[in-house]
């Protein structure tokens, strides 16, 4: 058990993962490979970059030790709690936080140099996605980029669907992994409560579409790894997509 004074990541019962606070799934220990360029990318950015669905701020922390300005916002004021303990003192000038949930969360037009949104997008329905996405858009400076990164159908409880996942796409379903009934996917052990009411899983794909029509450009678009030791290759999906410039 965890002794430290003050907030502090929560037991894990699950290696790799930390569970987070308000029943929308875990953090990874470990960023995957379009969470990494973010980090990096942020730490050359000419501006502050956001970090949105941060959790417990592991592509936060390490686009500050890159050098960035980073502005972590989380729907849990707890996870932001921790965060900050967690930001090596030296680094807190050039860190800020706000607490607010997508798709209602807004800041002014031309913010941010880059954005990213990790491991939440799927928690949205699609109308919620869209309009989230959009509004990204519009925060980003010219020449800004979109990190966005979802589960994928091929992970997590609702895997088992992934052949009726791959049905509704071949019948040109929007939004083909949407689970109304979470729970139903869940072991009989598993509280139903601990979880979401429905999941939103995506491919690379639906995020081009998304983001294409929001008006960006794609420039990478593949499923990613996990980066646990249960990794399948196909555990996320990801996109980076550009705000075109000026002229």
């Amino acid at each position: 058990m965890n002794t430290k004074p003050g907030p502090h990541l929560p037991d894990s019962p699950v290696e790799g993962l930390i569970p987070t606070m308000n029943n929308t799934g875990w953090m990874t220990e470990k960023m995957d490979s379009y969470s990494a360029d973010f980090a990096e990318y942020a730490g050359t950015a000419d501006g502050e970059v956001l970090d949105i669905g941060c959790a417990y701020g592991i592509a936060t922390l390490a686009a500050l030790e890159n050098g960035a300005r980073v502005l972590a916002c989380d729907m849990d004021p707890r996870h932001l709690e921790v965060l900050y303990a967690r930001v090596p003192e030296q680094l807190r000038g050039r860190y800020r936080s706000k607490a607010a949930t997508m798709p209602a969360v807004d800041f002014p037009q031309g913010s941010f140099a880059a954005i990213l949104a990790a491991r939440v997008l799927h928690f949205l329905n699609g109308t919620d996605i869209e309009v989230t996405v959009r509004k990204m858009k519009d925060w980003l400076i010219p020449g800004g980029r979109l990190y966005l990164v979802a589960d994928s159908p091929y992970t997590g409880p609702w895997a088992p669907q992934a052949g009726e996942y791959e049905r509704r796409k071949s019948e040109g379903d929007a939004w083909p992994g949407y689970v109304a009934d979470y729970a139903s996917f869940l072991p009989a052990h598993v509280d139903p409560a601990e979880h979401p009411d429905f999941i939103n899983p995506l491919d690379p794909d639906i995020l081009k579409r998304v983001c294409t029509n929001a008006g960006l450009e794609v420039i990478a678009a593949s499923f990613l790894s996990s980066a646990t030791k249960h990794a399948n290759g196909r555990d996320h999906a990801g996109v980076i997509a550009l705000k075109a410039s000026r002229g």
